[in-house]
């Protein structure tokens, strides 16, 4: 099949969220904070290249935590149906691409969240991988309970990773609450890439079809894959670990010009996509007007100029410092800083 088809992280290059970072704010007291030193955590993790460590861990790890502040699934479920934010275009942006190609979400989220989020978009969410949770299958007795809420004040205390790794390997790994944390399997890093394989395989795709967006350390893997057989790998408003594994850079308030380029990569293919970015980058106005015959797309492009580059080796630091201004500004600093 010489089809093209377009995979995407959610949060990030659809919605402004971070659901599990908001859940544990909302829920937890500090739980923003807490959250934020979880990710750094997990970060430290991924970096050291452990092979089976799964990147987007940190929805495991504050596992314990929601079910110590008693948090339910129904909790999880009202939360995200009430706390769906899209970034700007994006509603535009889904049913346009779902109308010119098969679309999939890739997503590290809990599956309540984005079962919210496809309900709420029109998004088919049966073309959607996510991490799957089954919080009220888990119970938790008296004891584990008080010893969490001690080791959630002991974590904010001192948020060194010797001390989280000790309390993780030496303590939380003892406690029956830790079925919970080793049910669950998220779906980053090379669980991105692995959705993507069975999609393909499902699909009878040919790898050099596809055309991947993501934001995060979670995506890494997957705009490899992406790059590295022929396909089209976006970073989208992306932290530094996505723009390294990306082979094209996008800083925009708005998500829109994501439809402008599946459509040409649909239509065109990849190089026709590069010529585009070297067109756009030497007269803006004339190359959207050119390439988006859809009146409302081109007027959103036109008042919200996005900047597109293809990554070097030699531009990177510029990208990301590029990217990390619109990226707080679009998600808030507390979100945009995380892995």
């Amino acid at each position: 099949m010489n089809d093209k088809f377009y995979v995407t992280d959610c949060e990030g290059p659809l919605s402004i969220n971070d659901n599990a970072y908001e859940i544990s704010d909302f829920f937890i007291p500090e739980g923003g904070h807490f959250f934020s030193i979880l990710s750094n955590y997990d970060d430290m993790l991924v970096e050291e290249n452990t092979e089976e460590y799964l990147a987007g861990s940190t929805l495991k790890l504050i596992l314990p935590f929601f079910k110590a502040y008693g948090l339910t699934e129904k909790d999880l479920i009202e939360f995200s149906e009430d706390n769906i934010f899209m970034i700007d275009g994006a509603y535009n942006m889904i049913k346009y691409i779902q109308s010119i190609m098969p679309c999939y979400i890739v997503s590290t989220s809990y599956n309540q969240y984005i079962k919210a989020l496809s309900d709420k978009t029109g998004f088919i969410y049966e073309n959607t991988y996510s991490t799957n949770l089954q919080l009220d299958k888990y119970d938790l007795n008296q004891e584990e309970q008080d010893k969490l809420l001690d080791i959630h004040d002991n974590i904010l205390f001192d948020s060194s990773f010797e001390n989280i790794h000790r309390i993780f390997t030496n303590v939380i790994s003892k406690m029956e609450i830790n079925n919970l944390i080793e049910s669950v399997k998220p779906v980053g890093g090379i669980g991105k890439r692995d959705a993507i394989l069975d999609i393909i395989d499902k699909n009878n795709y040919k790898p050099e079809n596809l055309m991947y967006s993501g934001d995060s350390i979670t995506d890494k893997e997957a705009l490899e894959y992406a790059r590295d057989n022929g396909g089209l790998s976006i970073s989208f408003n992306g932290n530094i670990h996505s723009i390294e594994s990306a082979s094209i850079s996008i800083a925009s308030t708005n998500n829109l010009i994501l439809a402008v380029i599946a459509d040409i990569f649909n239509k065109k293919g990849k190089s026709a996509v590069y010529d585009f970015i070297n067109d756009y980058n030497n007269e803006s106005l004339e190359t959207i007007l050119n390439c988006s015959d859809n009146i409302e797309i081109t007027q959103q492009l036109l008042v919200n100029k996005p900047s597109i580059d293809i990554v070097t080796n030699d531009n990177k630091e510029t990208l990301n410092n590029m990217t990390k201004v619109v990226r707080d500004k679009v998600r808030g600093k507390n979100i945009g800083n995380l892995g």
